[in-house]
Parts: C-alpha cells; sequence; structure tokens
C-alpha cells in the first residue's frame, strides 16, 4: 500500500513520534500500526474478492437470462402425444339394422319343444 511519503517524510514522522511519545512506548506503537495495518490490508481483499465474486454471480446470471429469454419468447412446442382424433361419420350406420328387443314374442312355428 503507497501512502505516497518519501523516505524524508517517514524520517519527519519517526523523529516526531519519538519526541511525543517517547523512546520506550514507540517499539509498542509500530506494532500496533503494524496490526491495523494488515488488518486493513485484509479487510480491502476480502472486499476486492467480494466485489469480483457479485461481478462473476451477475454476469452468470445475464448469461443465463439470456438463454432463458429466447426460450420463453418462442412458440409453444407442439404436444408430444397427438390429440384424440375427431371421428367425422360413426362407425355404425344408422340405416343398419339394430339388434332391440321385439315388442311381440316370436310366434310359435311347431316345434318341439
Amino acid at each position: 500500500m503507497d501512502l505516497g511519503l518519501g523516505y524524508s517524510e517517514i524520517a519527519l514522522i519517526v523523529v516526531i513520534a519519538l519526541i511525543v511519545i517517547g523512546p520506550r512506548r514507540l517499539p509498542e506503537l509500530f506494532r500496533t500500526f503494524g496490526k491495523v495495518m494488515g488488518q486493513l490490508r485484509r479487510m480491502s481483499d476480502d472486499l476486492r474478492r467480494e466485489v469480483l465474486f457479485s461481478d462473476d454471480i451477475r454476469s452468470l446470471r445475464d448469461t443465463m437470462t439470456g438463454a432463458i429469454n429466447p426460450l420463453s419468447e418462442s412458440k409453444p412446442s407442439p404436444p408430444a402425444v397427438p390429440p384424440r382424433l375427431k371421428i367425422k361419420s360413426p362407425a355404425v350406420r344408422s340405416d343398419a339394422p339394430t339388434a332391440e328387443t321385439p315388442d311381440e314374442p316370436p310366434a310359435d312355428r311347431g316345434g318341439t319343444g
């Protein structure tokens, strides 16, 4: 991480910190500063990974949407099973004799019986 500081600026900051804080607490301050910088770097890396991951998810979603839209806009495909055939004429003619029971009983023909 570049803070835009040259060697002379860093040396000036160290001298001022040495005067203000004192030589005993200066190592502790630098240690704490190093830990904070490490945490900031990790948080920055996590954020970068999260943004890249969300971009990947967004592009995947756009790709899937692009692949699905043409399918939903197309005409529906014909059914796999053909519809039942409509019968135009009955299988039995209407003028054909039917096997109905007669109103009168049949005449006795003189048989044995």
